[in-house]
């Protein structure tokens, strides 16, 4: 139930770069991230659709519905682009990005939020969907994992197949809930069911095939599975890494490809060694502190 909201808001039009035909807000007194949501739904240009509504919904519970927008950081954005990319199929995740980042456009054009949080928000292939390309490229050869990595799909399965008796209970209470010809909510629920049983096929594929990497037998030299220290000549400051295949990569909590820009210059290395990396901002230079 969407509450009313007592807000002076004066409505003008966005003509100007990607925000056009946006609708601007002035002086719109949002705090917190649900009334932000609230508003948006209410006086959107365009009716928003069941499943826009609960697309961004799922975001701000996420978040957190008390939030206050501006305390929301782009690395929360980053980190739910991977939650998103768990649950989502690739079929109709970049409709639901689309609907979550006009969103976070609002949030910024109305200079509700610190900066374009719509930025952060990628929409990542699931590791899964690639590793069953590369399954089915390779004919079941091994897939390359690091304990932790190997643990996280077994976690992931062991949700997935958990959460399967919940959503088939919620499509049988849709089906039943009016005519299923126009059953926006039944048609969420096949398709959620749908994105679950398809993972936990693929999921399972992967821990058939996967080996488990020891880079610790691998003496000196970075090996996948290996975490690293470097020190970054530039900007001085120590950076700490594992190298892993891209099925695994992760770079907000520090996992990286190991056929990434700085992946690629680092592996087969040894501590001591400098190596250069050519990036969007220029030649970075780093040093190998430490291997682990």
């Amino acid at each position: 139930m969407i509450r009313n909201l007592s807000v002076g808001a004066k409505l003008t039009k966005k003509t100007t770069s990607e925000e056009k035909n946006t609708e601007e807000i002035t002086e719109l007194d949002l705090v917190d991230l649900t009334s932000a949501f609230q508003y948006y739904v209410q006086n959107s240009p365009r009716k928003l659709n069941n499943i826009a509504q609960q697309e961004i919904g799922r975001l701000v519970r996420w978040i957190g519905p008390e939030r206050e927008i501006k305390t929301i950081t782009p690395s929360e954005i980053g980190s739910y682009s991977d939650e998103f990319a768990k649950r989502t199929s690739t079929d109709t995740a970049p409709q639901k990005v689309a609907y979550i980042k006009k969103f976070l456009t609002f949030l910024k054009i109305n200079e509700l939020s610190d900066g374009n949080l719509a930025s952060h928000l990628r929409m990542k292939k699931s590791n899964v969907g690639k590793i069953t390309k590369k399954l089915e490229e390779t004919k079941g050869a091994e897939i390359n994992l690091t304990e932790a990595g190997y643990k996280d799909y077994e976690k992931q399965l062991k949700d997935y197949k958990t959460e399967m008796p919940t959503l088939a209970e919620e499509v049988r209470k849709a089906a039943a809930d009016g005519d299923i010809r126009e059953n926006a909510p039944l048609d969420a629920a096949r398709e959620k069911i749908e994105m679950v049983n398809s993972k936990i096929y693929e999921i399972e594929a992967i821990l058939k095939v996967a080996n488990i990497i020891d880079s610790s037998s691998q003496g000196d030299q970075i090996v996948i599975g290996s975490k690293v220290t470097v020190k970054n000549h530039q900007s001085e400051n120590n950076q700490e890494y594992q190298l892993v295949e891209a099925n695994e990569a992760n770079p907000l909590v520090g996992k990286i490809s190991s056929v990434s820009p700085v992946g690629a210059a680092i592996l087969g290395r040894r501590a001591g060694d400098e190596v250069t990396v050519s990036t969007p901002a220029g030649e970075q230079v780093y040093t190998i502190d430490a291997i682990k």
